[in-house]
């Protein structure tokens, strides 16, 4: 990892190589200062994800990541988020895409479907709403462990919050203008 970003490859997730992954963001592999360094400052990057099916959609990826999250669960913990609008920068963009990408990773029945705003993604919401629960009780944990404040745990679970409403509210926003552009035209 470099300057706080998590790069996975391609060949990791093709030979289910998890041990390489995530020895720089492991908790039990680094010290307690550099765990505390990098709470919500990891950018993720996935080396050929081309968006956030690419990660969900994909046998192969979605496998890695359900594995991934059963040997390292802090991703609320490490990840850098900030709820986005439509003027948010491309990088905290694809921050939370990535987030929520992973997170659509432990959906079992996951269909696109035709919206009238185009087409959408049909999910369990007690299953995504469980898996996100978890990772904020995962992050407070590893939080409360290092010794970060209560408040900041609030704070962080606040933000994981706020983050996962405005990308929902961004798609929702994004197919309105969309459908609003194909009415004009």
């Amino acid at each position: 990892m470099t300057k706080h970003i998590w790069y996975i490859t391609k060949r990791q997730i093709q030979e289910s190589d998890l041990d390489s992954a995530i020895i720089g963001v492991d908790p039990e592999q680094i010290s307690e200062d550099q765990v505390i360094g990098l709470h919500g400052q990891v950018r993720l990057r996935i080396e050929d994800a081309t968006g956030p099916a690419s990660i969900f959609a994909n046998p192969a990826s979605r496998n890695y990541f359900r594995e991934m999250h059963k040997r390292w669960p802090w991703a609320g913990y490490f990840f850098r988020l900030t709820p986005i609008k439509s003027d948010s920068s491309t990088r905290a963009v694809v921050d939370l895409s990535l987030f929520m990408s992973l997170a659509f990773c432990h959906c079992d029945d996951l269909t696109y479907c035709e919206t009238r705003h185009g087409v959408g993604l049909r999910y369990d919401l007690s299953q995504l709403s469980k898996h996100l629960a978890e990772l904020q009780g995962r992050a407070a944990e590893l939080a409360a462990a290092v010794g970060i404040a209560d408040e900041e745990i609030r704070r962080r679970d606040n933000l994981i919050s706020e983050a996962v409403a405005s990308f929902f509210a961004a798609g929702k926003a994004l197919h309105s203008n969309q459908n609003h552009n194909r009415k004009n035209r």
